[in-house]
């Protein structure tokens, strides 16, 4: 079905000049109508994304859309604005945390599922050697399948990983005036004869003695 009150109505009552008047004026109408009427922003989200009406799945459907060639990130995707704009309300950190639980619970799973199902990390007893293992726990092997099979759950290891603590802070201050710490020469997790090996990894952030992405 179509609206109930299309262009002709509101013509017929305001008149096509409103429509020239600043975006924030008719911004202010819009929403003076919407107190007018009584009708709180919960019922009016809830019509909007749930309509089934032409007219506004369609504006919907642009509003839920991702524009790369956009100049801003709010342009780009405009959900993205809005749940910018949700965090700047302290009370609502804890609900708002709630909500999106579940779905990083989802997406966890999902990585998870797509690691699991990556043919080049099973292991056959059929196949099984030690080169084969050694490769297979290659660390740049691993991290390579967590960031293109698991990006999300990378990222929140990384983060986890990269968390400055009390000794971190004082390494890094300690850095920046020049003060140098003993630390180990060599990896102890390499044989003597074994060269270091080297990995593509970021740069060492200020505070740590390895690189964290090796601990994610």
């Amino acid at each position: 079905m179509p609206l109930s009150y299309d262009n002709a109505y509101w013509q017929r009552i305001l008149g096509l000049d409103m429509r020239k008047i600043p975006l924030e004026q008719r911004l202010h109408l819009t929403f003076s109508l919407i107190i007018f009427l009584q009708v709180s922003i919960a019922q009016l989200l809830e019509f909007i994304f749930t309509s089934e009406i032409k007219e506004i799945k369609s504006r919907v459907s642009r509003f839920m859309g991702y524009t790369p060639s956009a100049t801003t990130e709010d342009k780009k995707f405009p959900p993205g604005m809005v749940f910018r704009a949700w965090l700047k309300f302290p009370d609502a950190q804890e609900f708002i945390r709630k909500m999106i639980g579940p779905v990083a619970h989802e997406i966890v799973e999902e990585e998870s599922d797509n690691m699991i199902k990556d043919p080049e990390l099973k292991v056959t007893m059929k196949t099984l050697t030690l080169k084969g293992i050694q490769q297979l726990l290659e660390p740049q092997k691993i991290m390579d399948k967590y960031r293109e099979h698991a990006p999300f759950t990378w990222d929140l290891l990384y983060t986890f990983a990269v968390s400055p603590n009390k000794w971190r802070k004082e390494k890094a201050k300690k850095a920046v005036a020049g003060i140098e710490e003993d630390d180990w020469e060599d990896d102890p997790n390499l044989p003597d004869d074994e060269p270091e090996k080297t990995w593509n990894v970021p740069h060492t952030p200020e505070g740590f003695s390895r690189n964290p992405v090796l601990v994610s």
